[in-house]
């Protein structure tokens, strides 16, 4: 008999099977006040599941996000980081800290048609990016190498 992973979405594409470990892991990525790395949704899960490894928690949010239970947030040279929001919105993200957060940016759906009006594409998903410098880190006075100050473009 086989088990399907149904945790209140709809499900995109083939189905999979239902394991605790898999729904641990998206419980605590459901559960998380903000967006979190492999490694740190593998040390919670292992606080009530030593027995997990690593590996398993990495595939386990790669098929989630593959089947649009989550989303995965890459960054060119930092740890993907996996947000349980999966409705369309852009985020924040801090260059200094590293804070990530959501943001609703309706205008960036213009950027979406004008995308494909540009490229001839059938745009089917996007996801936009704010980079800069978050209140935290402007007050500390800190600000990204190469620039003049927080308040410069």
């Amino acid at each position: 008999m086989r088990l399907i992973l149904n945790f209140g979405g709809e499900m995109t594409g083939p189905r999979f099977r239902n394991t605790a470990q898999r729904a641990a892991v998206l419980e605590e990525v459901r559960r998380a006040e903000r967006h979190l790395t492999a490694g740190e949704i593998f040390e919670r899960v292992r606080r009530t599941d030593p027995r997990i490894g690593y590996g398993t928690v990495y595939r386990t949010l790669h098929l989630l996000a593959e089947h649009g239970l989550i989303q995965e947030l890459t960054f060119a040279d930092q740890a993907s980081r996996y947000d349980a929001r999966v409705d369309r919105h852009d985020h924040v993200h801090c260059q200094l800290c590293g804070v990530l957060l959501d943001v609703d940016v309706p205008v960036a759906l213009i950027a979406r048609h004008v995308a494909s009006e540009q490229s001839g594409f059938a745009i089917t998903s996007h996801h936009t990016v704010f980079a800069g410098v978050c209140p935290a880190c402007q007050s500390a006075g800190q600000h990204p190498a190469g620039c003049g100050g927080a308040g410069q473009a």
